[in-house]
């Protein structure tokens, strides 16, 4: 018997431009924001109730450097715990400002790639010069050079991207109240962010965007750029429309939220926007979602948006039309079809904090992919090296992959051969103070 009330409850955030640009002189502002933020959001989550997960639609650093996302993972651990969640329980795409530019000016091979597929005259060839370019492995490597210290970093929570079948566009699930699933479809709009974005200068493509029908399944997407910063635009606005009810955008730091009849459009505001914005308003918002069994089944979307207000300094509700601090929507959806599916993987229980340390077995029955990797990652290249070789999960197809897809391909041969709580004890080992 499902539960008919229970909601799906998201924290959304964007724009955080973790710098590492550190001022010698005083406090730092910034900082002091999402301090700010992290208070809010466990104030909010103690009186709606736990999140489920953080989704953040990009630009996590500033300039692409590793300093940054390290500052930013420990942000983040500490939303996720203010919000009731897991610290793995991250999701996010990239951003303009996750590209390092540096090495695009480094390599203007890079630069030449990326223009080639821009020259392209409409979808069909833009399309085709990047695909040939992705399947190469030299050529694939230098597109998603630019963000390779992002994706070290989304690596932890299985949100890096590749030109390969699987991570070229992500989907992840998360069961619904009736038993139904809403599937995250996470993009790149990045994949094309140079050293002179403009409006309609990027490139998504119909490998990224294409969501299939499926039954019991509805799609939530969640991008960098809006749709206009794109070439393919009006083709990833008509599949979005028609397939997501629900879409999450960043980079603009105007903060909104467009329902329409059948889907709800949430454009974030930034955790962190420049202070010489002439709207400079820090925002985030919550999300929560859940099912009515109708006729006709509906779902239910209410969005808190929450904005800086500097006189008494805090966050507040951005209000919806009469005042109202929750905007909503109810979108029909299709009849549930035979038996609802059950719970995906990822939502596998783990052991109760209160219920004291667990046992090795119970420990290995709790494990998850997402937290092995989550924890896997946040480890030094060395230890994670160390622990391929003592499992000998290494193989000779990956030499000259990328250091994060080749550990993860690693980590997925542990998985399928039952191998995961070998590698969560030797986790632990790296993990003791010395």
């Amino acid at each position: 018997m499902h539960d008919t009330t229970s909601k799906l409850r998201f924290i959304h955030l964007s724009d955080i431009h973790f710098s590492n640009r550190v001022a010698n002189v005083g406090f730092d502002p910034d900082e002091d924001i999402r301090n700010e933020i992290r208070l809010d959001v466990e104030k909010q989550c103690n009186k709606l109730g736990e999140a489920v997960a953080v989704l953040v639609s990009g630009d996590v650093a500033f300039a692409g450097k590793r300093n940054e996302y390290e500052d930013a993972a420990i942000w983040l651990d500490a939303i996720c715990e203010a919000a009731g969640c897991e610290p793995d329980a991250v999701y996010t795409c990239p951003g303009n400002h996750d590209v390092d530019q540096q090495i695009i000016r480094n390599n203007f091979i890079i630069a030449d790639g990326q223009e080639a597929v821009r020259r392209g005259h409409d979808l069909q060839e833009r399309e085709r010069a990047l695909m040939e370019r992705l399947v190469q492995p030299a050529a694939g490597n230098l597109f998603y050079e630019p963000i390779r210290e992002y994706n070290e970093f989304a690596a932890r929570y299985g949100c890096s991207f590749y030109g390969t079948k699987e991570n070229f566009a992500l989907d992840r699930d998360f069961p619904l109240n009736d038993g139904s699933l809403l599937r995250l479809r996470i993009l790149n709009s990045a994949l094309l962010s140079g050293l002179q974005d403009r409006e309609q200068s990027l490139f998504l493509g119909r490998r990224a965007w294409t969501m299939s029908q499926t039954t019991n399944v509805t799609f939530m997407a969640m991008s960098h750029h809006p749709p206009s910063w794109l070439l393919d635009r009006r083709e990833i606005e008509g599949a979005l429309n028609g397939r997501a009810k629900i879409q999450l955008f960043g980079h603009e730091h105007d903060q909104r939220v467009v329902m329409g009849r059948d889907w709800a459009k949430l454009f974030a505001g930034s955790v962190n926007p420049h202070r010489a914005e002439t709207n400079w308003r820090p925002g985030y918002n919550i999300i929560e979602i859940h099912v009515e069994a109708g006729p006709p089944r509906m779902m239910v979307i209410d969005v808190h948006a929450r904005e800086w207000q500097g006189e008494p300094p805090q966050f507040r509700a951005l209000e919806d039309v009469d005042n109202s601090p929750v905007h909503r929507n109810r979108i029909a959806l299709p009849a549930l079809v035979g038996v609802p599916r059950s719970a995906p993987a990822l939502t596998e229980p783990t052991p109760s904090k209160a219920a004291g340390p667990p046992s090795a077995r119970q420990a290995a029955a709790h494990l998850t992919m997402r937290s092995v990797m989550n924890r896997f990652f946040r480890l030094s290249l060395s230890r994670k090296n160390e622990i391929i070789g003592k499992l000998d999960l290494a193989n000779e197809a990956d030499r000259g992959l990328p250091d994060f897809e080749r550990f993860k391909l690693a980590l997925y041969r542990a998985k399928e051969n039952g191998g995961l709580d070998e590698v969560d004890v030797l986790i632990n080992e790296g993990e003791k103070p010395v």
